[in-house]
Order: structure tokens, then C-alpha cells, then sequence
């Protein structure tokens, strides 16, 4: 097992946190190319597995039923911070099919978005299950759910057939059999499942070369994705940039606890898990992963370099110290 990639939170000259990270990358063909830390380290799949859970509303057909647009199931894919737009377009695709707020069972936390926050506290309102930034994800399983008939109360169930029909394609994508028998509650009450991390990755090559039963359904959910990274997740994060700057070309989906995981069209792929959790360790992680495999070009490189030193600040704003990783060589 190779040393860990180890992520140093610097003040001064201290170093004052240390975040170990695991992390495995494969070549065009699915081949482990290289490994830091336990690339078999079993981890929940969290918000990672959105694009996955996805597949459901395209593949059973509902997508086309009820004529959900690529931004629509963008946002199905993604983290969104419950700005106006975001909460617009959940409804959006939820009144296609007939459905309302009061059919998601996601549950509700404050806005992300600080526009929206402060919009909710001046006007003295709580936030909804819109706000919520699993909503889209909620909103395409009540959509599927329906298309096929199958009863909405219960859609959150591990043994309900959207989710079956979900554990079934991540045990595909990941080839790890056992996969369906490891359903836990997510943080918005949705299923969500554990696999070893060289599977997150073997996944997210299959998913990104449509190497799956269900390839014709990748595809457009990976288009949806590049075209609308703005729905995937907040405009200030890291994930929606690394789309940006590689103009589609490469697709990841973040997760709770220090999960990401993606791939480049062509199918080279790549999972990190900070061991502790903690999500600050993870952009400087992965983009120096990326780096490390010469993956990036110069411009995209350039577009990332505030997430290869991440510069930590004091409330004044001043620069106090910095965020770094250290690849083993």
C-alpha cells in the first residue's frame, strides 16, 4: 500500500491540521494506474452517487414522458445551494409530472445561497424542502416513481423499486455484488450505499464511457452535466469549476465526508476520500492528484491554480497561511 496523500492546513510556519487522503486513478481501459493510501477503503457513496441515481428517470423512460430538459436533469445530478433559480427549476419538473413540494421527503436545512438566506430571514419565512440540496435528486425519483407506477409515499425506501432499480445499476457500475445489501439512510433520507473506493472509480469510468446496460441514459445525464455545471453544484464551488475549465471534458460529483469522484470523457477516472471527512482537505487533494497525472492542460491547470495552494485567511481577510497537498513520489 502506497503512502497517503497528506493534506497540511499551514499557519505561520505550523503546521496545524493534517488531512490524510486515499485516492486511486484509472487509465482509458479501467486499469488502476496509480494508488495512494487504501484503495479499497470501504466508504458511504453520499452525494456522489447522484449521477447513478439519475440513470432511474431517464432509463424507465420518465424523462421523456414528462419532457425534462437537460438543465432539469442536471440538477437531478447535483448538490444545488437553494438559490431562487435552483428552487424554480425543482418545481419546474416536479409540476410536469403533476407532483408538488409536498411530495419530497428530503427534508429541509437553510440555503446555501446567502442571497436566498437573507431573502427567508427578512421576510421571516423557513425554508422548504425545496431548499434542500438533494430536492432535484428527490424530485427525479418521485418522477420515475410515477412513470412507472409505483407508489410515492415510500419512494425513499431501500426496498422501494426506484431504489432497488438504483442499487442495481451502482451494483453494476461497480461490479461490487454486495453493493444492494449495504443501503444506510443518507442525510436526506434517501438510500445510499457503501463500496471500496477503487469501485467509486470503476464506476465513474463506466459511467463516463457508457460502459453500462444503461449507456444511452449516461450519456445524456454526462451532457446535462457540462452543459449545466451551474445546477450540479454552487457557482463559487470547486466541483462546477473543474467542469468549467475543462469545457465538459471531465465530470465529478462531490460528496459528504470527503468523497469525490470523476472522469474524463475518454474514461480515465479518479476517487479521494479524505479519511476524516473533513471537505476543506478535498479540492487541494484532487486537483493536485490531477495534476500530479499530467491530466490537466496549461489553460485548465491555470483556470484551478486557487485550489492547488489554497490560501487560509483570517476575518480581516488577511492571508494567514495556506491549504497544500503532498502527492507521495
Amino acid at each position: 500500500m502506497r503512502q497517503e496523500i497528506r493534506v497540511e492546513v499551514i499557519r505561520g510556519q505550523t503546521v496545524e491540521a493534517l488531512h490524510i487522503v486515499h485516492a486511486v486513478a484509472l487509465d482509458e481501459g479501467g486499469i488502476v494506474i496509480a494508488s495512494f493510501g487504501d484503495p479499497n477503503i470501504k466508504t458511504c457513496w453520499r452525494s456522489t452517487a447522484k449521477p447513478f441515481q439519475a440513470i432511474a428517470v431517464v432509463a424507465t423512460g420518465a424523462a421523456d414522458a414528462f419532457k425534462l430538459t437537460l438543465k432539469e436533469l442536471a440538477i437531478a445530478c447535483g448538490s444545488h445551494p437553494g438559490s431562487a433559480e435552483h428552487i424554480f427549476v425543482v418545481k419546474t419538473m416536479l409540476s410536469k409530472a403533476g407532483l408538488t413540494e409536498e411530495h419530497l421527503k428530503n427534508g429541509t436545512h437553510e440555503p446555501f445561497d446567502p442571497v436566498e438566506r437573507e431573502r427567508l430571514i427578512r421576510g421571516g419565512e423557513k425554508p422548504s424542502r425545496l431548499h434542500g440540496n438533494c430536492s432535484g435528486k428527490h424530485a427525479a425519483m418521485l418522477i420515475a416513481s410515477k412513470h412507472i407506477g409505483a407508489p410515492l409515499e415510500n419512494y425513499t425506501e431501500p426496498t422501494h423499486p426506484i431504489q432497488r432499480f438504483i442499487a442495481q445499476v451502482l451494483a453494476e457500475a461497480t461490479g461490487y455484488d454486495d453493493l444492494p445489501k449495504t443501503a444506510v439512510s443518507d442525510g436526506c433520507g434517501a438510500p445510499t450505499w457503501v463500496s471500496p473506493l477503487h469501485s467509486i472509480a470503476l464506476a465513474f469510468h463506466r459511467f463516463a464511457t457508457c460502459k453500462l446496460s444503461f449507456g444511452d441514459a449516461a450519456t445524456r445525464l454526462l451532457d446535462a452535466m457540462a452543459q449545466h455545471p451551474d445546477m450540479v453544484a454552487p457557482k463559487w464551488s470547486w466541483d462546477k469549476r473543474i467542469i468549467e475549465a475543462t469545457r465538459g471534458e471531465f465530470i465529478g460529483k462531490g460528496g459528504a465526508e470527503g468523497l469525490f469522484a470523476g472522469a474524463f470523457r475518454d474514461g480515465r477516472s479518479i476517487a479521494v476520500k479524505v479519511q476524516d471527512g473533513n471537505s476543506r482537505a478535498l479540492p487541494v487533494a484532487t486537483i493536485a492528484l490531477l495534476m500530479h497525472l499530467n491530466w490537466l492542460r496549461d489553460e485548465e491547470a491555470i483556470e484551478l491554480t486557487d485550489f492547488v495552494r489554497t490560501p487560509l485567511k483570517n476575518l480581516r481577510g488577511e492571508v494567514v497561511g495556506e491549504v497544500v497537498a503532498t502527492i507521495p513520489q
